[in-house]
């Protein structure tokens, strides 16, 4: 399985959504809190995940193998190891088996929960860094807090910590402004590395059945079409854009190696 858990069923696998976000401690199984009981919609047109026939095959599954439904499982309490990597095994083999996907792609953000997801030998765990540019990502975040400083701050030890766990680890880093404006030719060297061949229908997934029940407004979208999100250039002012690039460059310059030169514009 490739990790790094709604679920947005795809050609070449199954794509997952935890809801927590950066430098917080999630509660006991946001999975539970966030998307069973709080009964959202899933992308299939199903009311809730109860009311979706895949969910509750998955929720059948996993309840026969560890005795849990998805609404028991604990999937990011991380005080509870055992039962932590228990549950989370539990879930990506019922997601695999119900939807036929040898592959299973964890969109989840935390640190701690990609830490122990890699030293959990059930899983084979490849890590995806998605980088972003800087000032994007943090006029992005300035919805929900105005302080520059600590946005920024925030921003290098999210990537450093990463960084950390993946260096000795086969892993990949996208680019978000590539990969939206190339998305081909990001994703086909992307399958390359991950062993994988690139189908022209992950360029069409709005138009597949999906599952997902996390994630931005995007996930309902009847278009395929990526769209670049570059409001920053018109929000942040120059002495905001100078400070984000130079504040950050310790977080990303390490991740920027590690871009495959082929996704770069221009490469052949």
């Amino acid at each position: 399985m490739l990790a790094q858990v709604g679920v947005a069923i795809e050609d070449d696998g199954v794509g997952t959504r935890g809801a927590d976000g950066q430098g917080r401690r999630p509660r006991r199984a946001a999975w539970v809190s966030a998307f069973v009981h709080r009964k959202l919609q899933c992308t299939c047109g199903a009311a809730s995940l109860w009311a979706c026939d895949f969910w509750r095959q998955v929720s059948a599954h996993t309840e026969r193998a560890v005795g849990r439904t998805i609404g028991e499982l604990n999937v990011e309490d991380y005080d509870n190891q055992e039962r932590f990597a228990e549950d989370n095994v539990a879930l990506f083999q019922a997601i695999s088996e119900m939807s036929g996907k040898r592959y299973i792609v964890d969109s989840s953000k935390h640190a701690v929960r990609l830490s122990l997801l890699l030293e959990n030998p059930a899983l084979e765990v490849v890590p995806i860094f998605l980088l972003r540019d800087p000032k994007g990502q943090i006029c992005s975040s300035q919805k929900t807090s105005s302080s520059i400083i600590r946005l920024i701050g925030n921003y290098v030890r999210t990537n450093r910590e990463i960084y950390e766990l993946v260096k000795h680890r086969p892993h990949s880093v996208v680019r978000y402004e590539q990969l939206v404006r190339s998305p081909e030719q990001v994703l086909t060297v992307l399958m390359e590395d991950l062993s994988l061949s690139f189908n022209p229908r992950q360029l069409e997934w709005a138009s597949q059945v999906r599952h997902n029940v996390g994630g931005n407004g995007m996930r309902r979208s009847h278009s395929s079409e990526l769209k670049l999100d570059e409001k920053w250039r018109d929000r942040l002012t120059l002495l905001q854009k100078l400070a984000i690039d130079a504040g950050t460059l310790l977080g990303r310059y390490r991740f920027a190696k590690s871009v495959h030169p082929k996704t770069m514009p221009g490469a052949s």
